[in-house]
């Protein structure tokens, strides 16, 4: 048009002004954006324009999701609309199982034929990566030994890392085995440590800021958490106050607002609930203590309850429908879906790491499949859908 006025003649200051545009777009728009020009392209591929991506939608809790296993369906649920539900395209057509999500990426454990496999996904930009661990376990092997897997981020290399932690049952030997494969050097690592440690669950408990903690017990039953510096690959035991333990209905570790807390849950009456925060503190370079820092009264009380970034927390009474719940508000928003076996704290990002590759779309591989069967099978199926149709209706 001839007679629009243009904003600025300074080509700078438009790029500037589309960067930060493009920054605070959803990943699945951007994605869109890079098919319209190559500097659009170049943009939003860039390391930088990324990484700080990432940390501007890690800072919002409102652009959260919640990643849910039912042991059926899985699916993704957003923190400012949890009774929508996204379906995924997953990497892995058997079950699996979920270890955590750190800036976008999920590591997944799956099964194979015989073979454990380990898959690292990026939901939002639909890749993957699947790769073997260090060594395989038998059927013999997993009777005395206790696995754990854990997902962590070394911000300084900026380096994905996955870990198994392997210990014996009976707690004779006492050592403890660490492997840690590395993303940026694809290779695994593998130290011993003479502790014997016995993990509460086959995965993490819970990550803060890449570091990831394990609720474990100790050869003498002391309750523990346990940490993994991925800069040096060391193992530290934090314990967990006894009162804690004794005192309270269930605890859990867990993220709360960007530091390690727990969530002690007791129920002193029948009809008051009370859940309390109780944050790590690092008082010196060898002390810490946990410090309670907040009491929230509920007058309702629940079998199980999950810890999300933002300060949220999941709730489930069975057998009533899942909710979200903000402690702070006292708002309660139902989830649309039941049951919940695990969910993960998940933020879209459009991180990639070396060796990813395009998950083909499911629905078309099933619709290949069915065209592939030949006519007369097609129309046996068909006959007997048919037929139950009417048993039925009967």
């Amino acid at each position: 048009m001839k007679n629009a006025r243009r904003i600025t003649d300074n080509p700078y200051l438009v790029n500037e002004i589309l960067e930060g545009i493009f920054l605070r777009l959803p990943v699945k728009t951007l994605l869109r954006l890079k098919c319209i020009c190559k500097s659009y392209c170049d943009l939003i591929s860039s390391p930088w324009f990324i990484t700080l991506h990432r940390k501007i939608f890690n800072s919002e809790p409102y652009s959260h999701c919640i990643l849910v296993q039912t042991g059926e369906i899985n699916r993704l649920i957003r923190i400012r609309n949890p009774g929508c539900l996204i379906k995924l395209n997953e990497p892995c057509t058997s079950n699996y199982t979920v270890v955590g999500s750190i800036n976008g990426l999920v590591c997944l454990v799956t099964t194979t034929g015989s073979r454990k496999l380990i898959c690292l996904w990026n939901p939002s930009i639909n890749q993957f990566k699947m790769f073997p661990p260090k060594y395989n376990m038998n059927r013999q092997m997993t009777r005395y030994m206790d696995v754990s897997m854990g997902f962590g981020y070394e911000k300084d290399s900026d380096d994905y890392k996955v870990m198994r932690v392997l210990s014996y049952k009976t707690g004779w030997p006492s050592i403890t085995h660490l492997e840690v494969y590395s993303t940026k050097l694809e290779s695994w690592t593998v130290w011993n440590f003479d502790v014997h440690l016995k993990m509460s669950t086959c995965r993490c408990d819970v990550i803060v800021e890449g570091f990831t903690y394990w609720v474990a017990k100790d050869l003498d039953g002391s309750t523990v958490l346990v940490s993994c510096d991925l800069s040096s690959d060391d193992l530290s035991l934090i314990p967990v106050r006894e009162i804690l333990i004794t005192e309270s209905q269930s605890f859990e570790a867990t993220n709360y607002l960007g530091s390690l807390a727990l969530l002690v849950y007791s129920s002193p009456s029948e009809f008051k609930a009370c859940l309390e925060v109780w944050m790590f503190e690092d008082v010196s370079a060898e002390a810490f203590r946990w410090q309670k820092k907040f009491t929230f009264r509920m007058d309702f009380e629940f079998s199980r309850h999950w810890g999300l970034t933002g300060g949220d927390i999941v709730v489930k009474n069975a057998p009533n429908m899942p909710f979200l719940f903000n402690l702070t508000r006292k708002q309660m928003r139902v989830i649309g879906i039941n049951p919940i076996l695990s969910l993960f704290n998940y933020t879209e990002s459009l991180v990639s790491i070396e060796g990813f590759k395009r998950i083909r779309n499911q629905r078309k591989v099933r619709r290949r499949r069915n065209a592939s069967i030949p006519q007369k099978n097609q129309q046996d199926r068909a006959n007997r859908h048919i037929a139950e149709f009417g048993d039925l209706n009967v």
